[in-house]
């Protein structure tokens, strides 16, 4: 039986007279990997920032394990439960490696320094990035940061990870070292919702794809309903160069 685990419903965000999400509604399921597609101004990281409570929803509701988390005030504690990966890394730049993937976990979750710090170790490994550990985050590359940043999300215990168009800020050969450690991820079953203009990764991985045009869900199903068979005209509009080019 397939557990829920996040649900949007009706979510509507406007910036001043602009409305950017006009009554999103979809759910995630346990070990499911959501791709977030569309073009840029269709709502898809308002979206995912509304989820992450980076920005308010004007109205709706966001149910995170049957709870509301829009009635929940303890932000904090949300966000190690669901944890976001953005596309410029947001790392702590005047700490170390080691110490960006410890910070939380000793202010949030209240663990000791050593089991910070072996957690911190394990998932520095996990993404192949234990040997800079006591490197200053300035000195990595953009695909090393965004490792760290992956791993530093992961030593939090997430029940989703979130994933902001996580390679667009890299260079293009950097992009597949990011994207294997999302699909290892994918296959040990973590929960990810990602917001992404990688179409192969989208159709390779994603259990569910939901495509964005101009703040409403367009379509939405499987990668293979998605990509092999789009009803909808906006989606094949947008999915023809890639699809003519595969």
């Amino acid at each position: 039986m397939t557990e829920k685990i996040l649900e949007i419903k009706n979510i509507h965000k406007s910036f001043g007279k602009l409305e950017v999400l006009k009554g999103i509604d979809f759910s995630v399921n346990k070990k499911d990997v959501v791709c977030l597609i569309g073009s840029s101004g269709s709502g898809k990281s308002t979206l995912l920032r509304c989820i992450n409570l980076l920005e308010q929803p004007d109205s709706g509701e966001i149910i995170v394990n049957n709870t509301n988390v829009l009635l929940d005030p303890n932000v904090n504690q949300y966000r190690a439960k669901v944890g976001m990966v953005f596309q410029s890394f947001n790392l702590f730049n005047n700490m170390s490696v080691l110490k960006n993937c410890m910070i939380a976990q000793i202010r949030v979750l209240k663990r000791d320094k050593e089991e910070a710090k072996k957690r911190a170790l394990y998932f520095l490994d996990k993404v192949g990035m234990s040997q800079f550990q006591n490197a200053s985050a300035t000195t990595l590359s953009g695909g090393q940061k965004q490792r760290v940043a992956i791993a530093r999300a992961l030593c939090m215990d997430p029940d989703i990870l979130l994933f902001d168009e996580p390679t667009s800020a890299l260079d293009p050969e950097m992009v597949g070292e990011v994207l294997e450690v999302m699909k290892q991820l994918a296959n040990e079953g973590l929960t990810m919702v990602v917001v992404t203009h990688e179409m192969q990764f989208a159709k390779e991985v994603a259990t569910h794809v939901v495509f964005m045009d101009k703040g409403i869900i367009a379509e939405e199903g499987t990668a293979s309903d998605i990509f092999l068979n789009p009803k909808q005209a906006r989606t094949k509009e947008f999915l023809g160069r890639y699809i003519n080019n595969n």
